[in-house]
Order: structure tokens, then sequence, then C-alpha cells
């Protein structure tokens, strides 16, 4: 159903992740992704199918948040969409204080049980989107699940906008070698990025998963856009790999077409795991934070498969070969629960996107309208 005429929802984008996770409502919303002015993320936005890109020309994050928040208000939308998570005062200073500015919503960019408070911004938004209960129920947990203004639960959207451009986005894949024959397993292994908790098991494990990589297999490294802040000893690390057949994924957000593509699952926290819990495939979790302080083994995750110790990281193919007959009569019922719990029960796409409307018809919250207070001492 199509909603009445009005200034543009605008969905904004500064980060390679962060249009993964908007280009799927830019499609169900029919609107627009703002890309600040980075050539390789222009790149990146272009491989979405449809996506129509707009630049915001000479302005350059993180120092030109400013500036981009000038730029969107002089275009006046009437939504703005983002994937990033700021408390209220930012989004204040950047959109609003004037009785016309536009509602804000958050579009989470994926879902995590690391032991950090982070996603209790959440609730501080105007229009959060929630994937299912469990979202809901960590914030309870945080105490924050008062403060959500508006929520839409929307389950899975990034599955079913794969699912419906597949072979677009494979062709993508068989561009990178990664098509033609296929090996005997082909194993995707998605750390997630060095966090102040050290949840990453990146530069412990790729070396002995690069060199002991069985022959006939194929390993499929899909880096987290932060770990690859760290580029010199990613390079350092890749030249391991060469002459095996190991495939360092890049500056590429796409997910679901590498996960397609995987027998089983190798990772630590990364939101890819909860991607993948629908496929039902063997799930070997490499427990990066073993015996510290943020130890992840309580997690729900790591109930969905075998996990890995740092001391057995050099064992991970004996291990996946043991494991490989029994993952599914030991593992199926909690990876459906989890999966389930995780994302909520596929949306229909005219229902998500009237209910998404219908609140945006309303007007922005009281603490996103109100004037900023003059800083202390400033003269009235």
């Amino acid at each position: 159903m199509a909603d009445g005429a009005g200034p543009a929802r605008l969905a904004i984008a500064w980060e390679l992740h962060q249009v993964e996770h908007l280009a799927p409502w830019c499609e169900l919303l029919r609107m627009p992704l703002l890309v600040t002015d980075n050539g390789r993320l222009d790149a990146v936005a272009q491989a979405y199918p449809g996506l129509v890109v707009e630049k915001a020309l000479g302005i350059a994050m993180p120092d030109g948040l400013p500036a981009l928040g000038r730029l969107i208000a002089e275009r006046s939308p009437r939504a703005i969409f983002y994937s990033d998570l700021f408390g209220r005062r930012a989004l204040r200073a950047l959109f609003g204080g004037q009785r016309a500015a536009p509602r804000i919503v958050y579009v989470p960019h994926g879902f995590s049980e690391k032991r950090q408070t982070w996603a209790a911004g959440t609730a501080q938004q105007d229009v959060a989107v929630l994937y299912g209960q469990y979202a809901f129920d960590q914030l309870v947990s945080l105490g924050v699940a008062g403060y959500l203004h508006h929520f839409v639960v929307s389950g899975n959207v990034r599955a079913g906008y794969h699912r419906r451009h597949a072979a677009y986005f494979r062709a993508q894949v068989d561009s990178l070698g990664l098509g033609g024959p296929r090996p005997a397993r082909t194993l995707v292994y998605a750390p997630t990025w060095q966090d102040a908790i050290g949840s990453s098991s990146y530069f412990q494990a790729f070396a002995s998963f690069a060199t002991h990589l069985p022959s006939g297999w194929r390993l499929i490294v899909k880096l987290h856009p932060h770990l690859e802040r760290k580029a010199a000893a990613i390079d350092a690390l890749a030249a391991i790999a060469r002459g095996r057949d190991v495939h360092l994924v890049r500056a590429n957000p796409l997910c679901y077409p590498f996960l397609d593509l995987a027998d089983a699952y190798v990772g630590d926290m990364s939101s890819l795991a909860y991607d993948f819990l629908a496929y039902d495939r063997p799930m070997f979790f490499t427990n990066a934070t073993a015996g510290s302080a943020a130890d992840a083994a309580k997690s729900r995750l790591f109930d969905c498969g075998t996990v890995i110790p740092p001391e057995r990281y050099d064992a991970l193919y004996r291990v996946i070969d043991e494991a490989w007959t029994t993952d599914a009569e030991r593992f199926s019922e909690k990876r459906a629960s989890l999966d389930a719990y995780t994302h909520a029960t596929p949306r229909d796409d005219d229902d998500l996107r009237d209910e998404m409307v219908e609140i945006l018809a309303g007007v922005a919250p009281s603490w996103m309208v109100a004037k900023l207070a003059p800083p202390r001492g400033a003269a009235s």
C-alpha cells in the first residue's frame, strides 16, 4: 500500500556494513541511500540491486558529521533511517531542535550477545527496529525497555531481501572466484572485530586455519568491516593463505551470498552466526574470550554448535570431522529455537511497510523537537 505524498524518507550510511542493513529498507520504502564522500562506499552501495544512491559530496566521516546534519536539514526529509546508534542529545543536535524535526528510525546492524551494554542505546531512539523477542528481552535485562518510544518487530528483513535477489548476488560472488564446481566442503569463517572485550578470534586462529586447510576444502573468511581497520596485520596474515583455497572477503558488506555457499559456519560472536542459524548446517564456535571475565560460553549462541577454545584452534578440521555426522542430532533443535527467538516470524512486506508508514505519520518526539540549551555562560 502506497502512502501519501510528502517530503522524502532518506537513509544515510557512512560505513560499509551499514549499507547491508539499510538496503532492504530502501527497497521496502522506496527511498534513496545517501552516502558520504568515500569512493569505496559508493562502489559498495552500487552493488545492491535497484538501490538509488546519492552522494554527500565533500563530506567525509567522522569529521564531517555536523556538515552531514546540515545537508540533510536542507533537504528536510520527513524521516531518516540510519544504522549507527546515537543518543538523543546527539540526534537532536544533528537533525532536530525545530518544530518540523524528522522522525528517526534506527535499523540495527546485526544482533549480538556480547557482554557489552551498547545495545541499551536502542531504547533511546525515536523508532527502533527490533528483529524479534530476543532484542526486546535484552533491553528488559538492561533495564531500559520502558524508554522505547516506538518500535517495530521486523523479523529478518535482510534474509527475504537476499532471497528475492539471490541470482543477482550470486553473480557477484561468482565474480570473486567462488563459482564453478563445489569443493568437498566449503567453510565460512566469520570473525567479529577486536572490540574492547577481545571478542575476535581472527588474530589467534587464522594462520592455523589457513595452513591446515585440508586438500579439496575451501575456506571463505568474511571479515568484519571494523576488523579491517588493522589492515597491515591482515595483509601480513593474508600472505600465509597464498596458493591455498582460502578467500578473504574484504571491503564487502554482503553476507547471505557467502553463507549460501557454506557447508558449515566457523566464528566467534559475529552477528553472521545468527543469520546462519536458519540454514541448520553445522556450526563451530571459536570462543576467543574463554576463561576471561567476558567469556561467551554462557551465550545461547554457543549452545547451537561445537565450541572450540583457543588451545584447540589448530585442531579445527579434526573437530569438524568428528562432529559432522552427529551435528544435526545434537544441535538442530537449539538452532531452530534461537533463530525463532532472535528473528520474529517473517513479516509480509506490505504489512511491515504499512506499520512503519503509520508510525512515521506522527510527529517527532518532544526530545527531538526541543531547542538545544545554549552553552553555560553564553550570552542570552
